[in-house]
């Protein structure tokens, strides 16, 4: 069994991916999903186009080559003092790595010589994050990935320099302290070596980015077939601790005494009386299969009301369509959007959407997330919009999601996304499969191929329906 980079960049997402990747049984495995496929094919491309900068730059390129002849051929370059090598392989014992770019630099001696050689990644986003209109921190699953192949460099080459770097997706050198995440990746890394051992197999945490993942139906499964807490909504990780205290099953959380858990000798680190109460409340509602809708909600009355919703790719950094169902002027309901044919059209479609705002008066705008807001801030900094109508759509916005379906009600299902909820009410999609990660393959499906518009036809359709989506719910909350 072999550990790679890819393994450290699971275990941030889910420690059980990593045990099933090794150890799962393959009849177990779903497909790919097709966002999945696309991330790998943007980071093909991302990694064909920096090659393109290069220039004149000559550069050892082993991409067509399997594993053990690059591994081979990746020691003779090295040997050698080859200037660049493109996704060579490296390995040291059972760690096997395979960096986009190996660069020789003479600033420093290893065991090859007067040089010295670096990994560097060429990502599909920026390593550095912003919150806040400040940098944040580094992204800890490039950082993982980076410091696994400096750790097999490091007994190969016997130096590694002090900071390391990434090529990020505006073809930018980022540059970062491996020694702060340190500590935090050997802890990773011990415990992916016995995940992939089969020594630990963790357990599967159910949460909304389960669906991505080719192990979904099976880690589902195992939690309906076990009760398992994570089944609950907002659970998560927190599960490990209510199972230390003896709480395993959603049974045991519906069953508790949540005074006794909030005694010094049975306490439950961070989750007090009101979060256990309401675990307590969910895990009852999941084992009825019913909805329950809590009084002293209030909506907006006597406005004209606007379903909103947004469709993004984080992947290009680009809003392409702000679509809304509003009133037709009959009595009836009509679906209304803005959309950019293509990135360069994000600026104006923006505009006319402000512009749309700003005609509004005092509707409501309906959303379910706060993806909406933070999005159109967003935008109106990058491209210096009237903040006094960003400031209008905040006043008129109502967030079905946290204002209403989270403080108001619990269902029967660990996710409260839209797509779960309103098919609680019997809402249902056009589409076989709508998601919004669906959607972002579309439009790229589309930006390929520009002349075919059924991709848009199926977005537009989509984004429709989550907007009627959004009606649905409100509508069952008024009838209960």
């Amino acid at each position: 069994m072999r550990i790679t980079a890819q393994d450290l960049y699971n275990y941030t997402k889910c420690k059980h991916r990593v045990y099933l990747d090794a150890n799962g049984d393959p009849a177990e495995r779903g497909d790919v999903s097709p966002f999945i496929h696309m991330l790998w094919e943007m980071g093909l491309q991302t990694e064909t186009e920096y090659l393109r900068t290069l220039g004149d730059l000559e550069f050892e390129n082993l991409e067509s080559l399997s594993l053990p002849a690059a591994a081979s051929r990746t020691l003779d370059l090295m040997s050698k003092g080859a200037a660049l090598i493109y996704q060579g392989v490296i390995q040291w014992r059972d760690l096997l790595g395979r960096p986009d770019l190996l660069l020789k630099r003479s600033d420093a001696g290893s065991n090859f010589g007067d040089y010295y050689y670096e990994p560097v990644d060429i990502k599909a986003g920026r390593g550095w994050q912003q919150r806040g209109g400040k940098r944040a921190g580094f992204k800890i699953h490039y950082a993982f990935q980076i410091i696994f192949y400096r750790t097999i460099l490091e007994q190969l080459q016997g130096y590694v320099p002090p900071l390391a770097r990434i090529i990020n997706a505006d073809k930018q050198i980022e540059e970062f302290d491996p020694a702060e995440f340190a500590a935090d990746f050997d802890a990773a890394f011990k415990d992916v070596r016995q995940l992939v051992a089969g020594r630990e197999t963790s357990e599967p945490v159910l949460g909304s980015a389960c669906h991505q993942c080719a192990w979904y139906r099976r880690c589902r499964a195992w939690a309906e077939r076990n009760q398992d807490p994570s089944l609950l909504f907002f659970v998560g990780k927190n599960k490990f601790q209510l199972k230390d205290a003896g709480l395993n099953t959603v049974a045991d959380i519906a069953g508790m005494d949540v005074s006794s858990y909030l005694k010094p000798a049975n306490r439950i680190p961070r989750l007090g009386k009101t979060t256990l109460s309401r675990m307590k409340q969910r895990a009852g509602v999941v084992l009825s299969g019913a909805p329950v809708i809590r009084h002293g909600f209030e909506l907006p009355a006597g406005k004209v009301e606007i379903y909103f919703d947004i469709e993004d790719d984080p992947t290009r950094d680009l809003t392409y369509l702000y679509g809304m169902v509003a009133p037709d002027g009959g009595g009836g309901w009509e679906y209304r959007y803005f959309l950019a044919d293509s990135p360069d059209q994000e600026q104006r479609t923006v505009t006319e959407f402000w512009e749309y705002v700003a005609r509004s008066g005092d509707a409501v705008f309906y959303v379910y997330s706060s993806k909406e807001r933070s999005s159109l801030r967003r935008l109106m900094e990058r491209y210096d919009l009237d903040r006094a109508v960003y400031e209008h759509y905040v006043e008129c916005e109502y967030d079905l999601y946290a204002d209403l379906v989270v403080k108001y009600s619990d269902w029967p299902t660990y996710t409260y996304g839209i797509k779960s909820i309103a098919r609680q009410v019997g809402f249902s999609w056009r589409d076989p499969d709508p998601s919004g990660a669906n959607s972002i393959v579309w439009y790229n499906e589309y930006l390929q191929n520009p002349n075919r518009r059924e991709p848009l036809q199926r977005i537009l359709e989509y984004n429709e329906d989550d907007c009627r989506a959004m009606m649905a719910v409100k509508a069952y909350f008024q009838r209960h």
